[in-house]
């Protein structure tokens, strides 16, 4: 797969995703989704021709299409400008290449269908992940992408402070002897 833009930072301090970090995310990214789709709906009504019940409407492929490419665009905007939906933000969970730089437009596809057709499985695709070396998804194998845990500044700081810590235990352990 092809690469795009520069590395995200602070490349050293991230690791593997944990399930319950991307269900999360994906629970929050539906409730997302779910909104845009409901403010679509609502945009939709007034176009609806006279006497037509809305509630019992039933929405042509022209719609679903819309619902679609609006659900794919939502995805693939977050995924290649941050790495990161709303709901992996929340999370701190973050899509990237093995090299740290964001995914591609194609990967992004990939990602998406390869997703959704995990979640038509019954979500086999992301519970592969706890057999997976890796930890890999069906969507991170098939995308050539991975998603890692990114820590805040805070954790960051600590990791930090505990290097130093252990340095000067050791420093301290060599005068003594």
């Amino acid at each position: 797969m092809t690469t795009s833009g520069r590395p995200f930072p602070k490349q050293i301090y991230t690791r593997p995703a944990g399930l319950v970090r991307r269900l999360g995310a994906m629970m929050y990214d539906f409730l997302i989704i779910v909104a845009i789709w409901m403010l679509l709906g609502f945009a939709r009504l007034p176009f609806l021709p006279e006497g037509v019940d809305a509630m019992n409407d039933h929405a042509g492929p022209g719609f679903q299409s819309v619902l679609f490419l609006v659900t794919f665009g939502f995805f693939t905007f977050f995924w290649r400008r941050t790495g990161q939906t709303l709901g992996m933000q929340a999370w701190r969970i973050r899509i990237q290449n093995s090299d740290g730089r964001p995914i591609s437009l194609t990967q992004s596809l990939m990602r998406f269908f390869c997703g959704a057709f995990s979640l038509i499985c019954l979500g086999v695709g992301h519970f592969w992940m706890l057999f997976s070396p890796g930890k890999k998804t069906w969507p991170d194998s098939f995308s050539e992408s991975e998603v890692v845990y990114v820590p805040s500044d805070k954790e960051i700081a600590r990791l930090n402070t505990g290097d130093e810590t252990a340095e000067e235990n050791r420093k301290q352990g060599k005068k003594k002897s």
